[in-house]
């Protein structure tokens, strides 16, 4: 995606198919019918991701695949990025969805917290293109993406503390602050794994080791339950 600069506007040449476009904020779904067609544009592009990568997410085969005009698509994200960041943040929400309604597994808020990263590195390595692209995308720096990558992280973290929690109680701060130091391991992990510098076997280690944070917590619960 280029940047084309006119004298008061800005453009957008999209290389999957060399149109011109003028530069958007990306809508938002608000009717039934609008928030139908965006799941399937997420829902075609995440198998896209999933089979082939960002080279195979092509916009023009996704805008067929989902059923839409490409001007649909264009609307909803004006670019492949954003079409990354849509799905990161979809499918945290749909994380927080299966927590909130199914009982976390562990005795501790360690082993509840360390059972859930690991079955959250098991998926992302069934889908490595998938996960090095949202990857990608999660750690850009351009102030525009900003927003979306924060919710995108206050929703992994509300997730965690869910599951920290087993669904109930208040968290406090300094768990917060310990789950937020829990969750750059995580992201550190996989991209080690992602770069190749470190081998699943050794993420996992990785992401145990961060884990032990939590163990101060479950200590500190233990004590107080001894009182």
């Amino acid at each position: 995606m280029r940047a084309i600069l006119g004298p008061r506007l800005e453009f957008l040449l999209d290389e999957d198919d060399g149109h011109v476009r003028q530069a958007m904020t990306p809508a938002t779904p608000s009717t039934p019918a609008q928030h139908d067609r965006y799941q399937r544009m997420l829902q075609a592009a995440t198998a896209m991701l999933a089979s082939g990568g960002e080279d195979a997410l092509q916009m023009k085969e996704l805008a067929d695949r989902a059923v839409v005009s490409l001007a649909t698509l264009y609307r909803y994200f004006p670019s492949k990025d954003h079409l990354l960041l849509a799905i990161s943040q979809s499918r945290y929400e749909n994380a927080l969805r299966r927590v909130s309604a199914e009982a976390p597994r562990g005795a501790t808020v360690q082993e509840r917290v360390t059972g859930h990263l690991l079955r959250e590195f098991r998926a992302e390595q069934r889908d490595q293109r998938l996960t090095a692209a949202l990857t990608r995308v999660l750690t850009d720096t351009r102030p525009e993406y900003a927003p979306v990558i924060i919710q995108t992280q206050q929703l992994h973290l509300r997730v965690l503390e869910h599951v920290a929690m087993a669904g109930g109680g208040p968290v406090d701060d300094e768990l917060r602050r310990r789950l937020r130091i829990v969750t750059d391991v995580f992201g550190a992990a996989t991209g080690r794994w992602l770069a190749g510098v470190s081998s699943a076997a050794e993420a996992r280690f990785e992401i145990r080791v961060g884990c032990y944070l939590l163990r101060e917590k479950d200590r500190g619960k233990d004590k107080e339950a001894a009182r």
